[in-house]
């Protein structure tokens, strides 16, 4: 090692507690940057450069640097974001919240050719904003702030785990599957950014018609019943009801777990859940007010009404015993239980 590099080593350990603190502020603003945006971000990986790791560096490009300045990667940070299109506008965000150093930084996605494939982030060189109130000694250090779409993340840790970007890399002929699966992480970024657009373009299809009352030919799934339980004027309705009765505050949760037993009593379409909901809400009442309404809670869940629409099915359809058993076990998975709640639903069948 040089004279010049074991100088570069000295500046690295005078320096590392100051790395540390960039780190957790830097980290701090890169949650904050993804939470304005309404980003969620998979994971925001960190860390700082270990010695061994800046000797070898030297060791192989020590020509390059006179100074730890010149090294910008002491600090390193990448940013992974589940679909590929956010990528541009965590940029953007990392632009106003930092001073980026645009010689030093790059958008490789802008420089692979055409015909081939690989790892598409943005690198920024940044630093903390010169009149922010930041100390001085980590104002006039530089980090790297990486940005990719899980896809992305993944292409690049298979290509470094692979040592493919080492000069003796993977095989030859191992190379055509390796760009061929390259090929294949960037479609499906692409096509997780439609699939993403088309649930939402479908959530605001679904949330008109339910507006509107013209919702009963919908199918049943996660994202209209969850749309019916909080905007359908007669569920909203149902379920003032029962916070009324049981003088409980409703607090909405998501109804994803009472999919199946919706499936279970064949109830395929919104029209099916209402028509439910207009058959059996007396009865479901008059439950509720018997379980509940007497157990004083400040706070019931939406999926209340849920519950208990489908127990009155069990009832008003004349289920045996064993059938609601199967029924109630989709979510109790305890059998004795399960026989003991199906025996107090079935004196609701006989009072």
């Amino acid at each position: 090692m040089t004279e010049k590099d074991c100088m570069i080593i000295e500046q690295y350990r005078n320096s590392k507690a100051d790395f540390e603190n960039l780190e957790k502020i830097v980290v701090s603003i890169l949650n904050n940057i993804a939470n304005t945006c309404g980003i969620r971000v998979y994971n925001i990986n960190h860390r700082i450069k270990e010695e061994s790791s800046l000797a070898g560096k030297l060791e192989r490009k020590g020509d390059k640097y006179t100074s730890l300045d010149d090294i910008t990667d002491i600090l390193g940070t990448r940013v992974i974001c589940y679909f590929s299109d956010e990528v541009d506008t965590l940029a953007a965000q990392i632009e106003h919240n930092f001073d980026v150093d645009w010689d030093e930084s790059i958008d490789k996605r802008k420089y692979l050719e055409v015909n081939t494939f690989g790892y598409l982030s943005v690198h920024y060189i940044c630093s903390l904003k010169k009149n922010s109130d930041y100390p001085e000694s980590l104002k006039n250090k530089r980090f790297e702030v990486q940005m990719c779409s899980m896809m992305q993340h993944i292409w690049a840790t298979m290509e470094h785990d692979l040592g493919y970007k080492t000069k003796y890399g993977i095989p030859t002929a191992v190379r055509r599957d390796f760009f061929r699966l390259a090929g294949l992480l960037e479609i499906a970024d692409e096509h997780f950014v439609r699939i993403r657009d088309s649930v939402a373009q479908y959530t605001k299809d679904v949330h008109k018609k339910i507006i509107n009352d013209d919702a009963k030919d919908i199918l049943i799934d996660s994202v209209s019943l969850e749309e019916y339980m909080a905007n359908s004027k007669n569920m909203r309705s149902f379920l003032q009801t029962i916070g009324n009765i049981c003088e409980a505050e409703i607090a909405f949760q998501s109804p994803e777990n009472y999919l199946p037993q919706l499936e279970w009593l064949k109830k395929k379409t919104l029209g099916d859940l209402q028509q439910m909901m207009e058959n059996n809400s007396s009865l479901a009442l008059r439950m509720i007010e018997k379980k509940l309404a007497v157990a004083e809670l400040d706070i019931l869940s939406s999926t209340v009404a849920l519950r208990f629409l489908c127990h009155a099915e069990l009832i008003k359809r004349h289920y045996p015993k064993e059938q609601i058993v199967e029924f109630l076990m989709i979510s109790m998975k305890d059998k004795e239980r399960a026989e003991r709640y199906a025996e107090n639903l079935l004196k609701h069948k006989e009072a």
